[in-house]
């Protein structure tokens, strides 16, 4: 198997184990954010550049969630509710 088949073997675990685990969709987006951060760190390196401008529009989408998320939370506790 390639490096590119132990990211994407990691990926799919991951984000099933998270699915699997977790009762909020906030939590499985939040969680698939940070599995898909620590593969491209991780296997940057063995990764191809069109490999990483693939996986960047999929980052920039959960980190804009991630953003409504921590906001949509931290409105809840301001509001106290």
């Amino acid at each position: 198997m390639d490096v590119e088949d132990y990211i994407l073997l990691f990926l799919s675990i991951w984000v099933l184990g998270s699915a699997l685990t977790v009762k909020g969709v906030d939590v499985f987006l939040t969680l698939t954010l940070i599995g898909l951060l620590i593969a491209m760190e991780v296997g940057g390196l063995f990764m191809s550049r069109e490999q990483k401008e693939n996986l960047k529009p999929m980052v920039e989408l959960l980190l804009i969630i991630f953003a409504i998320i921590v906001t949509k939370k931290v409105y809840e506790v301001l509001s106290g509710g």
